[in-house]
């Protein structure tokens, strides 16, 4: 934020503080709808009605496209006084249409072969609405956080919302073991996709209760083309913008949702090693206690020594512990009480846990980085040019991951792993994860905050002093 743009009005020290709280509590509820979108309950769907891998590719590259909902989404609510009404309206409806994967084996079940299609359209509209309400809130908590607090507070609030998905994927994973048996084969499904939907719509009837600052308003006469192309005319906003497009597709390709796995990691520990739908979730749980691990420590480093130089280390490590999926080995490993279980399962597990910490991490840092590149007028529609053009950047990389699915050579599976286990099209995904990290990505980043004066300083900021004891004791106020 430059020192000389108009700021958004305040709000008192007593609403910003229930604000907080209020907010992590509705992320608590929403976090199982997360768990079940994002996590393995829809890919593990999907395979169960033989999705191809074409199919799993577009219905991850459609989430990726919708962000291009924020920008109109954005426009329209800038004619507004307020952003909670209209973000509200959207994300209900975006949240009830998860209940049709629910009815689905109820309401249309000689349909199967047309489910993966269905699923892709009415999904891919919850997804639209979705990002149409993204923006406005991503600008309503920026304009909400005190900048020097915001990096610890998206680290507590991750914390606690790892919580709640170690919670929904243990549960879901019980679910879907307990109840997916025949004559009623999907009723687990329908079980976790009803429940996700109602705890969705709970958590944004809670957060409706979090303080709204009014909005900075953009002047008005300036055309609507002009107001998209203004902030990709700074260089750190777009390089941000194109270092978080490349690392997003690089996520994209295995079916990662920042630190969550999902899509190809769960389908290939299924279909190649036999993992069980609650096996299969250890994934999740694993990345979530990752976030416990690392996201307050992530969050307190955002604040000390900026946003960047975080990322750009996160970036850098976190995906060396993907590598781990060319140690698979096609045995099973007994442990006491729980029985035999997958080794990639196991092994996946304990790199999980500096991945989902990491990956999860490197969003947190996108999340500030945008509020630094951001200015107070403008700023809803800023935001979703930035989260759009990611979109469509990373819908490549969905893409990408399901063709090499479909058309992996059946040749290379006779070449082995270091562990015995073939070698797959899985492999070649993560080999092509690795290179965009690595090679496009961070690099790109490197040239975010060297063009002063608005982003060196504000970046790379001076480490502070020792923060105050006086909010030692409440977690919501960082």
């Amino acid at each position: 934020m430059r020192p000389d743009e108009p700021r958004p009005a305040e709000i008192s020290q007593r609403a910003l503080e229930r604000s907080m709280w209020v907010n992590m509590v509705a992320g608590f509820l929403g976090t199982f709808w997360i768990g079940a979108a994002y996590g393995t309950p829809l890919p593990l769907f999907l395979q169960a009605v033989q999705a191809s891998g074409l199919q799993l590719g577009l219905m991850g590259a459609v989430r990726q496209l919708a962000l291009l909902a924020q920008l109109p989404g954005a426009f329209f609510v800038e004619r507004l006084e307020r952003r909670k009404t209209f973000w509200a309206v959207l994300v209900i409806a975006h949240r009830l249409l998860w209940l049709l994967p629910a009815l689905l084996p109820w309401l249309w079940p000689e349909g199967r072969a047309w489910w993966p299609v269905l699923l892709i359209v009415v999904l891919g509209v919850s997804e639209i609405f979705a990002q149409a309400g993204s923006a406005p809130w991503l600008s309503w908590m920026a304009d909400l956080l005190p900048p020097a607090r915001a990096g610890r507070f998206w680290g507590v609030r991750a914390r606690l919302l790892a919580a709640s998905m170690v919670a929904s994927a243990l549960g879901f994973g019980w679910m879907m073991d307990r109840w997916n048996h025949p004559p009623h084969a999907l009723l687990g499904f329908s079980l976790v996709f009803g429940l996700a939907a109602l705890l969705g719509v709970a958590d944004i009837v809670v957060h409706l209760a979090v303080a709204e600052p009014a909005p900075v308003r953009s002047a008005p006469g300036i055309p609507v083309w002009e107001r998209i192309v203004a902030p990709l005319r700074d260089h750190d906003f777009r390089q941000l913008t194109l270092a978080m497009g490349a690392w997003t597709a690089a996520l994209a390709l295995p079916g990662y949702s920042a630190g969550t796995p999902g899509f190809f990691n769960v389908v290939y520990l299924q279909e190649n090693f036999g993992a069980s739908y609650s096996q299969s979730s250890w994934l999740i749980v694993a990345s979530a206690l990752g976030t416990v691990l690392w996201a307050p420590a992530i969050g307190h480093r955002i604040d000390r020594f900026g946003a960047r130089k975080v990322a750009l280390f996160l970036m850098a490590v976190g995906p060396v512990c993907t590598l781990a999926w060319f140690f698979v080995a096609p045995v099973a490993v007994s442990l006491p009480i729980v029985g035999p279980v997958p080794q990639p399962v196991l092994l996946m597990s304990v790199a999980s846990l500096i991945i989902g910490g990491f990956y999860g991490g490197v969003l947190l840092c996108q999340l500030r980085l945008t509020q630094i590149f951001t200015g107070t007028a403008g700023r809803t529609v800023a935001m979703a040019v930035h989260w759009s053009t990611v979109g469509v950047i990373a819908a490549a990389g969905a893409l990408a991951g399901g063709w090499i699915k479909d058309l992996f050579p059946p040749t290379w599976s006779a070449l082995q792993l270091p562990c015995g286990a073939p070698f797959s099209y899985f492999q070649t995904i993560i080999v092509l994860h690795v290179i965009i990290a690595w090679f496009i990505a961070v690099p790109l980043l490197r040239r975010v905050g060297k063009n002063p004066p608005q982003g060196e300083a504000e970046v790379n900021p001076p480490a502070p002093a020792p923060a105050r004891k006086a909010h030692a004791s409440n977690p919501a106020v960082p």
